[in-house]
């Protein structure tokens, strides 16, 4: 990226890249007296700290764009090929590590069962595990090895908590972080997989009955990211 600023007449010195950790990196950026502003994407746990260190140096600005349990809403009256593809793009774009992903999927119960099976079979035959690098890849793998280990835990609490397991659950391969595209449905908007973000490919599908039922419990969450309906 560099490169390519340098190339555009950048002047040297303007934009610099700094890696390395959070603990280290991160934590010495966020509280340095000479810092006077500072931009976070990533998740609320650390988005705290960073106010915190911000409150602890020189009150510096921050800007933080962090996590999301996203309503996405599906009425009976739409197109369900059409919603069940939006849908679906809305939750596994970039593996489920999308801040803003529809997350929680409700469907209106008059069409919930076919949607669900569409969905299932969409899940099962679409997606294209492998090298991201490679162009026919569609679902590459999830950042590290501590987040894929959050997804299975987060999979297997939903299981235990009553809801339907239709596909998926579990790694792919013994090689990388790979996470299999998952799909719940009959999910109840207190289990852990309703209410904490999973910021993966795992899928809950939640039936609705009416607008005044279902905007009540769209907006029951402490995330307030997006949103997004279907007709």
């Amino acid at each position: 990226m560099i490169r390519l600023l340098l190339q555009v007449g950048f002047p040297d010195g303007v934009i610099n890249i700094l890696s390395g950790f959070g603990p280290t990196a991160g934590a010495a950026l966020a509280l340095h007296m000479d810092v006077q502003k500072v931009g976070f994407t990533g998740s609320t746990e650390i988005g705290k700290l960073i106010q915190e260190y911000s409150a602890k140096s020189n009150l510096k600005r921050v800007t933080l764009e962090l996590g999301g349990k996203s309503p996405n809403i599906v009425f009976d009256d739409c197109d369900i090929d059409q919603a069940v593809a939006a849908s679906h793009m809305g939750l596994f774009f970039n593996v489920g590590q999308c801040c803003c992903a529809g997350s929680r999927l409700y469907v209106q119960e008059t069409m919930y069962d076919k949607f669900v099976e569409k969905m299932v079979e969409k899940a099962k035959n679409e997606r294209v595990l492998g090298d991201p690098y490679d162009p026919k890849t569609n679902h590459g793998p999830q950042i590290d090895g501590v987040q894929l280990d959050k997804i299975i835990g987060l999979v297997e609490s939903g299981v235990r908590q009553g809801a339907s397991l239709q596909c998926g659950g579990k790694q792919h391969g013994d090689k990388g972080f790979f996470m299999e595209p998952t799909v719940f449905a009959d999910v109840k908007d207190d289990m852990d997989i309703s209410t904490q973000e999973i910021f993966g490919p795992v899928m809950q599908i939640s039936s609705f009955k009416d607008t005044d039922e279902i905007i009540e419990r769209a907006n029951n969450t402490n995330y307030g990211f997006g949103s997004c309906s279907v007709h």
